[in-house]
Formats: structure tokens, C-alpha cells, sequence
């Protein structure tokens, strides 16, 4: 947040009972002055209505909204909501960084300065970039690469079990404090929860739907530092 500002009432569309969107409204709400949102819309609700959703959060003052979508329908939710923000800063999670937000929602998207943070972003001139590029036949995302990550990450523990394999020996490998690797998104290395240790210089990046200055299509960017 500190690259995009604080502001002081923020508002927050998110599913409710999901564990992905709840686990980030949560980490997110840690981040506030007020330590809690000033407007909540469950974006899994029979009723959704996007209109409602920012008029709502408007009138408790918001001058931002997070969203938290899955990747169904609330999805398409979500991007009403994007669609009728109108002055509203926007901040996404990772499940926001979706070709259908650029295609349905790129103009609003632009004016409203939606913020994404994700894992990683592709660099045209990196090999790893070019070559799946090649490989898939079209673009790529941060999906692939941590999917890519995640895989050399399993066979490299797979090697070090010397024949021996089980879920708890896996896990007690990776969680090792002399297992690492090196990665498409950075080195990769667990604590004893499970959770990866990053470095600083390897932390989530910052995108924009801006529009492209070659094809004039709206597209994600990395956020100008």
C-alpha cells in the first residue's frame, strides 16, 4: 500500500465463506488505521447489485475499495463493480489479474487506477518469458510461472528423498532450513509452517490495466515505481 498511498476509509467486495477472499480481506484489514472497512458487499450474494455496492460505500465516505473475488461468477460481479466505480480507487488480489477484467472492464479499470498485486509479472525480454511463450503459443501470466516453480520445487525435494517417498518426508524436506532453489519468481525456500520465506527483492509486484501503446488494448503493467 505504501506505493499507491493509504487512504483512510476503505471499502471491501469480497465472497463471503470462501477461504482465498476472506484470508486476504483479513490480511488487508490488519493494514488499516481503523482496523476494520467502512462498507462491506459480499459478492456472493443472490441480491448483488454492483450499483448498490459503491453507492453504499460512497455514502459511508470510501475513497477506496478492495476486491476480492473467486474466479466464478463473483468475477463477473466484480467487474459491475469495477464498471460503476466512478472515483473510487480500486485495489484487486491476484484473482482480479484476468483477461475478462481488460476485456469488459478495461476503460474503468484505467480511470479508476485499479492496483493488483501479484506474484510476478512477465518481462518480454526474459528467456523464461520467450521460451514458454514460444512453448504455449500466447502469453503468459504469473500463473504459469509459480505453476512452473512450484513443480521444480517437488522434483527437486522428490531427489533429495533418495527413493524414499512420502507426503511427511516431502514436507519435512521442504520445510528443511538448508532447502532452496532458485526460481522463475525468485528463490524458493519454507518455513516450518509451510509458508515461503521471501526476500525483499522477490516480494508481489504492482500492476495497472493501462492501455497498450502499441495496440491501444487495455492491458496489466507493472506499476511505475
Amino acid at each position: 500500500m505504501e506505493k499507491i498511498g493509504k487512504p483512510q476509509k476503505v471499502a471491501v467486495a469480497y465472497v463471503e465463506n470462501n477461504q482465498y477472499s476472506e484470508s486476504l480481506k483479513r490480511e488487508f484489514e490488519t493494514l488499516l488505521a481503523t482496523k476494520k472497512f467502512v462498507h462491506q458487499c459480499y459478492l456472493n450474494a443472490g441480491n448483488f447489485s454492483a450499483q448498490d455496492c459503491i453507492e453504499q460505500a460512497k455514502k459511508q465516505d470510501a475513497e477506496a475499495m478492495l476486491l476480492v473475488p473467486a474466479t466464478d461468477k463473483t468475477l463477473t460481479n466484480t467487474i459491475g463493480v469495477i464498471d460503476n466505480a466512478k472515483g473510487l480507487k480500486l485495489i484487486g488480489g491476484d484473482s482480479i489479474y484476468n483477461y475478462l477484467v481488460v476485456n469488459d472492464a478495461g476503460e474503468e479499470a484505467n480511470q479508476n487506477n485499479l492496483t493488483v498485486a501479484i506474484p510476478w509479472h512477465r518481462d518480454p525480454n526474459d528467456e523464461f518469458t520467450q521460451t514458454s511463450q514460444k512453448f504455449w503459443n500466447g502469453e503468459i501470466n504469473w500463473r504459469t510461472a509459480t505453476s512452473y516453480d512450484a513443480a521444480k520445487t517437488i522434483i527437486k525435494a522428490l531427489d533429495k528423498s533418495n527413493g524414499n517417498y512420502s507426503r511427511k518426508k516431502l514436507q519435512r524436506i521442504l520445510s528443511s532450513g538448508d532447502f532452496d532453489l532458485e526460481g522463475v519468481t525468485g528463490k524458493i525456500r519454507f518455513g516450518e509452517l509451510g509458508d515461503r520465506q521471501f526476500l525483499e527483492k522477490d516480494k508481489s509486484v504492482l500492476v495497472q490495466v493501462k492501455p497498450s501503446v502499441k495496440s491501444g488494448k487495455y492491458e496489466f503493467v507493472i506499476l511505475e515505481q
